[in-house]
C-alpha cells in the first residue's frame, strides 16, 4: 500500500446547496470602521435573538426573524424579506450558517440520554474525554479541577462547491471554583487572569479590582449588576446569590474594566498551571492531554458523527475520512534534512547535534571569555561546583573530573582565575541589584551566571534577573540551585547534568557571539535572512522587532530591536527604515558590500506597506522576498503508511505555488503530534520549494540548546525577542543572545 500524505480536513459528501435566510439593512450613526460596526451588531443581535445571524459587509442575514429592537444597541435594522443566496459568491455567510448548524447539532447531542456531551458557547468543548475504549471523567481528587476537549473547527467551501471542515482538537482545563469561592477562603484574587462562565462569547481578563459597592449598588449604565442580569432576561442567574455580593472589576484584553459577580468568573487555567497546583492530577491526564495522529483521528471521527446531518442545509454531512491533499489543491513532499557544518568544517547530521561538544564550534568568541558570578549568600561553595563543572568541560574537555572521549579540549576559552563573584541575600532583590551593581563595575566582563532561586520563572519576560543585566548591557546566564545542586552531587547523579551543561555551555556560546554550527549549502538565491516581529505590551501598544539578520549559511550578523513604540501590529514605514538601514549595515560590515537578494520572514501577516518596500530595496537595487511564517494553524498532516496512521516526520510538507504546510519537529521518543507551521509568499520570485528548504534547514539552527525549534531562527528569535523584550538591548544592532 505503501505511503500517503493527507491533511485534517473533512470534506462534505455533496456540493452546499443554495437556502433561504431573512435579510436586514443596517442602519448606524456611528463613525467607525464599517467592517467593525457591522461585525458589533451581529454579535448583539445573536446573543438577544438566539438564532443564526451572519453578515456579508454589507446585509445581515438570519435564520429566523429578528427582533429589531435590542436593548441598548447603537444602531437599527429594516427587513428586506427573504432571499435564496447564490452559494459561491456568498461563501462567507454559508460557512458562517455551516458552523452555526454545527454547533446546533452538537448542543442537542445528549450521553446516556440526560447528560449533555457539548458545551457550545464562544467554543466547543466537552468534558467526556475519549479513552481507548469509552468516554470518562476526569476531575482532580479534590474536585476543583476537570479537563475538558476543546474542539476548534472551521468551515471552507471550494471551488468545487463543497464545504470542507478542519478540526483541531485540544485540551482545556475548567477550575469548579468561581472568583467567589477564593474569596470566600480568604484569598486575594486580584491579578488573576479569569473568565466570564456565563458569557456565550469568549470573554477573559485581568481581574483588576474588589469594590467597595454591591451587586445591588447604582451603576453608570444600570440601576445594578443584578438588575442588568434582570432585564437581559438572565435573572435566574443571580436572583439566589446574596444581595451583598461585592462586584469585581475585570479589565478585558482589548477594553477598559467592567463589572463583574464574581459568581460568574472562574480562573484561567494552564497546562503549566494545572501542574504546579496539582502533580498528581497532571501526570494521570498526560496520556490524553498529548495526543499522536492516531488518537487524534479517532476524536475527529466521534466529533463528525456527532455532527451528523445538517438537515436544515439539504441534509449535508462530512466525510469520516481526512481528504487527500490532491482534492483540496496541494501537492505532497518531503524536504531533505541539511548538512551542518561545525567545527574543523566536520559535517553534523540533523538529531546528532550533541557530536558538536565531540567536533568543536564552528565560531568561539574572539577573545577569551571573562565571566562574572552573583550567588545567594552563604552558597559558595554550590557556586564553585557549578564554575568547575563548566569550565572543566569547556576548557579541558572533562566531565565530573574525568577525560571523556566525547568532548574536546577548548571548546570555549573561559578565563579562569580570579574568579569575579558577588554574593546577594537570598529573597531580597534590592540586595541582588546592589551585588549586580558592584559586579557592573568590573570591566570587561562578557557574561553573568546567575545563581537564582528555584521558584524564579528564569523564562519570563519580567524576570528582575536578566532585565538588571540587560540594562548593563551584559548578557545573563540563569542557572537555579536545584541544577547546581545536581552539579554539586556529581558523580552520585550519574550522567544527569550533562544535558544541562550542553544547554549552558550553548548558552554561553550563543550569548558571547559565537556560533555552535551553520548550514553546509543553502538552496536559492539569497545573501542574508530577516526575522520580523511585532511584540505587544499593552492595547494599543506595540514593540517592533528586527529579530536577526543571518547569512545565507545561517550565521548571525545580528539582532536589532527598535526604541520607539508604535500603535497596531503593522510596522510603520519609519520603523521599517530604521530596521533595514541596520540590516544593510551589519550585512556591509561582515562583507565589504550591499547584499543583493534578501529573504524577508515575516512573523504572522505582513500588513505593512508594500510600496514602501519596493521603493526601498528598489532604490538601492536589492532583489527581496516577504514570507508569512505562521505558527498557529489548524490543520495538521496525518502519515498513512501501510494502512496504519502515524505522525509525519521531520520534512514532511504539502505545498502549492505560494504556500506549503511544513513539519519541522521530529515527535520520536515524544507524546503528541507535530504541529506544522504555515508558510506563504507574499512576493518575490523565490520558488515554493526553496522557501520550504530554507524554512526548514533555519529551523535546526537554535544555539541555545541542542533541540531544535519549531521555528526557522529568523521568526523563532524575533519571537524570543518579543517575549523577553525587557532583557533586550535596544536601539542598537547585537550578535549577542541575550534572549536565550
Amino acid at each position: 500500500m505503501g505511503k500517503d500524505l493527507r491533511m485534517e480536513v473533512f470534506a462534505s459528501n455533496d456540493v452546499v446547496k443554495p437556502v433561504s435566510l431573512h435579510v436586514y439593512q443596517l442602519h448606524s450613526q456611528k463613525i467607525d470602521n464599517s467592517f467593525s460596526v457591522i461585525r458589533g451588531a451581529v454579535w448583539k443581535l445573536k446573543n438577544y435573538n438566539h438564532v443564526g445571524v451572519f453578515e456579508d459587509g454589507n446585509r445581515i442575514y438570519s435564520t429566523d426573524m429578528l427582533y429589531e429592537s435590542v436593548p441598548n444597541a447603537d444602531f437599527t435594522i429594516e427587513y428586506e424579506g427573504i432571499i435564496e443566496l447564490e452559494v459561491l459568491e456568498n461563501r462567507k455567510v454559508y460557512c458562517e450558517l455551516i458552523k452555526y448548524m454545527i454547533t446546533k447539532n452538537l448542543s442537542e447531542v445528549l450521553f446516556y440520554n440526560k447528560y449533555h456531551k457539548y458545551s457550545c458557547k464562544s467554543s466547543v468543548t466537552s468534558k467526556w474525554i475519549r479513552t481507548e475504549n469509552d468516554f470518562n471523567l476526569f476531575t482532580s481528587d479534590n474536585k476543583e479541577i476537570s479537563l475538558e476537549r476543546k474542539y476548534n473547527f472551521w468551515v471552507d467551501i471550494m471551488d468545487d462547491g463543497k464545504a470542507y471542515l478542519r478540526i483541531d482538537t485540544s485540551s482545556a482545563f475548567t477550575s469548579n471554583l468561581t472568583v467567589y469561592d477564593y474569596m470566600e477562603r480568604g484569598i486575594n484574587p486580584v491579578g488573576m487572569e479569569v473568565k466570564n462562565d456565563w458569557a456565550k462569547n469568549n470573554q477573559t481578563g485581568i481581574l483588576t479590582e474588589i469594590c467597595d459597592f454591591t451587586v445591588t449598588d447604582k451603576l453608570d449604565f444600570a440601576d445594578s449588576l443584578k438588575a442588568y442580569y434582570i432585564n437581559k432576561k438572565e435573572g435566574y442567574r443571580v436572583e439566589q446569590l446574596p444581595d451583598d455580593t461585592k462586584v469585581v472589576k475585570v479589565e478585558l484584553q482589548s477594553d477598559k474594566p467592567y463589572p463583574y459577580y464574581p459568581q460568574a468568573l472562574k480562573p484561567v487555567l494552564t497546562r503549566e498551571k494545572v501542574g504546579q497546583i496539582d502533580s498528581r492530577f497532571s501526570i494521570r491526564i498526560e496520556p490524553y492531554v498529548k495526543r499522536d495522529m492516531r488518537t487524534r483521528l479517532m476524536l475527529d471521527k466521534d466529533f463528525i458523527g456527532d455532527i451528523g446531518v445538517l438537515k436544515e442545509m439539504n441534509s449535508l454531512q462530512f466525510d469520516l475520512e481526512p481528504c487527500e491533499v490532491k482534492n483540496i489543491g496541494y501537492s505532497r513532499g518531503t524536504v531533505p534534512l541539511p548538512k551542518l557544518i561545525c567545527g574543523k568544517d566536520r559535517v553534523l547530521e540533523v538529531g546528532k547535534e550533541f557530536q558538536v561538544f565531540n567536533y568543536g564550534f564552528y565560531r568561539k568568541p574572539e577573545k577569551e571569555i571573562k565571566i562574572g558570578y552573583i550567588y545567594p549568600k552563604n552558597q559558595e561553595q554550590l557556586m564553585k561546583a557549578v564554575v568547575n563543572e563548566i569550565y572543566s568541560f569547556a576548557k579541558l574537555g572533562k566531565y565530573q573530573g574525568e577525560k571523556d572521549k566525547y568532548i574536546i579540549s577548548g571548546l570555549l576559552d573561559i578565563k579562569s582565575e580570579p574568579m569575579i563573584k558577588e554574593e546577594y541575600e537570598l529573597g531580597d532583590i534590592t540586595d541582588y541589584k546592589r551585588a549586580a551593581n558592584r559586579l557592573q563595575k568590573i570591566e570587561g566582563i562578557d557574561i553573568v551566571i546567575a545563581l537564582i532561586p528555584d521558584e524564579i520563572d528564569e523564562d519570563g519576560p519580567y524576570n528582575p534577573f536578566k532585565t538588571i543585566w540587560a540594562k548593563a548591557n551584559i548578557p545573563s546566564q540563569i542557572i537555579s540551585m536545584k541544577t547546581a545542586e545536581l552539579f554539586a552531587r556529581g558523580k552520585a547523579e550519574g550522567n544527569k547534568s550533562k544535558y544541562y551543561l550542553h544547554n549552558i555551555i550553548l548558552g554561553i556560546l550563543g550569548k558571547t557571539g559565537g556560533i555552535p554550527w551553520v548550514v553546509k549549502n543553502m538552496p536559492g538565491n539569497v545573501d542574508c535572512f530577516v526575522g520580523l516581529d511585532v511584540a505587544t505590551v499593552t492595547k494599543g501598544i506595540h514593540y517592533p522587532a528586527c529579530s536577526v539578520v543571518f547569512d545565507k549559511y545561517g550565521r548571525l550578523l545580528g539582532f536589532y530591536k527598535p526604541t520607539t513604540p508604535q500603535q497596531g501590529e503593522k510596522i510603520t514605514t519609519r520603523i521599517l527604515q530604521d530596521i533595514f538601514d541596520q540590516v544593510i549595515f551589519s550585512y556591509e560590515d561582515r562583507f565589504g558590500e550591499s547584499p543583493k537578494n534578501v529573504v524577508i520572514h515575516r512573523d504572522g501577516f505582513s500588513n505593512e506597506n508594500d510600496e514602501w518596500y519596493k521603493n526601498y530595496f528598489g532604490a538601492k537595487g536589492i532583489e527581496y522576498s516577504i514570507i508569512e511564517v505562521r505558527k498557529n494553524i489548524s490543520s495538521k498532516l496525518i502519515l498513512i503508511r501501510d494502512g496504519n496512521i502515524e505522525n509525519p516526520t521531520l520534512g514532511y510538507c504539502v505545498y502549492n505555488n505560494s504556500k506549503g504546510y511544513l513539519v519541522t519537529t521530529d515527535m520520536k521518543n515524544k507524546k503528541g503530534s507535530p504541529n506544522p507551521i504555515l508558510v506563504e509568499k507574499k512576493c518575490g520570485n523565490i520558488s515554493i520549494a526553496d522557501i520550504l528548504t530554507q524554512i526548514l534547514y533555519l529551523s535546526q539552527l537554535h544555539v541555545g540548546s541542542t533541540h531544535k525549534m519549531r521555528l526557522p531562527i529568523t521568526t523563532g528569535y524575533a519571537d524570543k525577542i518579543c517575549k523577553n523584550r525587557d532583557f533586550v538591548p535596544e536601539g542598537k544592532m547585537d550578535d549577542r543572545l541575550f534572549f536565550l
